[in-house]
């Protein structure tokens, strides 16, 4: 699944099927989805998000409230349940298995809306829940298998933000065990930074990922990543990667009306 950011203020969700490399392209959101609290179910058909919309009506709506965390069916956002949650600290889930979430809600924050109730899911409220992206998002990362190597330092500036000290790097192996992909994490002011590279001692060709958002190995050991709008896709063969494909180009997507089928409004 692809949360697409733009134009300003706008996601769209996009499925996509690595098996056959088919996108469909589901609902157009007009306002933030915090792509680090939210997280695909094991089967890829559930989608739980943390979502905020900051509007005059939104913001006296004390039932909804402007920030919330829900779970829909991908690739739609109606919501099949969902939590209030009022502000923007911590918020979000990860799935345990395709019907148990871990709620990123304290036990006093994790009342469903009454029409939006989790019938078919087992909910796991978080006590300790604290922060924004983390530490929810260290712990998806660790669940994916992406291995701490240096542990991550920073100072704490006061209005200016934060100054990293010393990047957290995570690595993550190839299925073949002779590749790995490298991530850097730091914050810098206030701003969130993050790069990949690969380890590829062997390899005669190396893929240069700079400006990629996104990089992962998929189901079929290729590796796949999101650069510049497009999502690309370069076959592994033993320690060599190939020359990446560009699989769709998402650049000139605009939002447009996309009507939730009934499929995807019930559980």
């Amino acid at each position: 699944m692809i949360l697409r950011r733009g134009p300003s203020k706008w996601v769209e969700v996009i499925a996509w099927d690595t098996h056959r490399d088919a996108f469909d392209h589901g609902a157009w959101f007009h306002g933030r989805i915090y792509q680090r609290r939210s997280d695909l179910s094991p089967d890829g058909t559930k989608l739980v998000y943390f979502a905020s919309k900051f509007t005059s009506k939104t913001v006296n709506d004390g039932g909804y409230t402007y920030a919330w965390t829900a779970v829909s069916k991908v690739p739609y956002l109606t919501a099949l349940a969902l939590w209030p949650k009022g502000d923007c600290w911590w918020g979000g889930g990860l799935f345990q298995d395709n019907y148990t979430v871990f709620l990123n809600h304290r036990p006093s924050e994790a009342t469903p809306h009454p029409r939006h109730l989790p019938t078919r899911l087992r909910v796991i409220p978080n006590p300790d829940a604290a922060g924004e992206d983390d530490p929810l998002y260290s712990q998806r990362l660790t669940r994916d298998g992406w291995q701490i190597r240096q542990e991550w330092q920073w100072e704490h500036l006061g209005w200016d933000g934060y100054r990293t000290t010393t990047p957290e790097l995570r690595a993550r192996a190839h299925p073949n065990g002779r590749l790995r992909l490298v991530l850097e994490r730091r914050l810098d002011g206030l701003r969130y930074r993050e790069r990949f590279s690969i380890e590829a001692p062997a390899a005669r060709h190396p893929i240069d990922l700079d400006g990629a958002e996104w990089v992962d190995w998929d189901q079929a050991g290729r590796l796949v990543f999101v650069r510049r709008g497009a999502v690309w896709a370069s076959p592994v063969q033993g320690s060599e990667i190939e020359e990446p494909n560009a699989l769709i180009d998402l650049t000139a997507d605009q939002p447009a009306p996309r009507q939730t089928p009934r499929w995807a409004e019930a559980w």
